[in-house]
């Protein structure tokens, strides 16, 4: 049925076209809710939506929302050049983070959508409906939908970001290291806590009870041009600040200002041992050890060995 809707809104913008009258549904009708994804809790989702039917001129996209049940984004402008086979990629902020990610063409609130069910659409013309446990939300699977597929059936696959510049990836956002003593017995992730309204200052909180062999921290950052450009490369690192102690919370005073101009700064907390060999950098969406130009993946500035057993890093 829908294919046929497809066809018919087809034939009415070319009347209207010849009829000489402006093509107010023309040229956006015919994108399609192609992917969905997020996170255990929400934090980290990204949307994609896809052009179908061949379409080459489904550029009027500006004031279309793509919206879930409680938020919505009103896209802010047309594209531009030929649609065929394009996506437009919206995600939270927190997913630019992500090692693979491609660049966001929107940026969208954190839990966008709901990861226990939800109804996905794009303006008027497309939906993605999901219930209770269809979702995956194990950090490297997303829900996704052929957009030539009139059934609008949806299956489970590992995820594929695309923008609209053709920028694809893989991302992974499964839950890490020990993270900050909760009281009750469990863990928080680590805290960041700004301490000054530019964001140079931040206390850091992390877990220091459940790393036994872990002898003191250091801080590793970088920013967005740092990341691999393909799973298992070498991180580019902007700095680190060593010897940060063995107490948490810790105040990181000078937090840079990152100078590729994709605005984004991340950082890890990094365990070393008694003997200042540093511990796991945690692993890719591809299942291989982060790590950077040193001995074995080291930072090789804080620390010149590596061993990955010493799992107490990666916060």
């Amino acid at each position: 049925m829908r294919r046929l809707a497809d066809i018919l809104k087809i034939l009415l913008c070319a009347t209207v076209v010849l009829g000489g009258i402006a093509p107010a549904l023309c040229g956006v009708h015919l994108w399609r809710v192609k992917e969905a994804f997020s996170n255990a809790d929400g934090s980290i989702q990204f949307i994609e939506i896809a052009t179908c039917c061949g379409s080459t001129g489904e550029i009027f996209t500006s004031g279309q929302a793509v919206s879930s049940t409680s938020h919505s984004f009103p896209i802010p402008a047309n594209q531009s050049g030929s649609t065929l086979n394009k996506h437009l990629l919206l995600a939270t902020d927190s997913f630019r983070m992500l090692p693979g990610a491609p660049t966001p063409d929107y940026i969208i609130d954190p839990h966008f959508f709901a990861t226990t069910g939800d109804t996905i659409s794009f303006s008027v013309y497309d939906t993605m409906v999901f219930g209770a446990g269809v979702l995956p939300t194990d950090g490297t699977r997303s829900l996704n939908k052929d957009p030539n597929d009139a059934t609008d059936t949806t299956v489970s696959a590992v995820n594929s970001p695309t923008n609209y510049a053709g920028q694809t990836g893989s991302v992974t956002a499964v839950g890490g290291p020990p993270g900050v003593p909760d009281g009750t017995g469990g863990t928080t992730p680590m805290t960041v806590t700004p301490l000054s309204a530019d964001g140079s200052r931040l206390r850091l909180g992390f877990d220091t009870s459940s790393c036994t062999n872990a002898a003191g921290y250091h801080i590793l950052y970088g920013q967005r041009s740092g990341f691999p450009a393909v799973p298992g490369g070498t991180y580019t690192l902007l700095g680190t600040a060593c010897g940060i102690g063995s107490a948490s919370p810790y105040d990181w005073v000078g937090v840079p200002e990152p100078a590729d101009g994709f605005g984004l700064i991340w950082f890890m907390v990094v365990a070393t041992d008694s003997g200042g060999i540093e511990g796991s950098w945690g692993k890719d969406s591809a299942g291989n050890e982060c790590g950077g130009s040193g001995n074995g993946g080291a930072d090789g500035t804080c620390a010149v060995v590596k061993n990955i057993s010493n799992t107490c890093g990666h916060l």
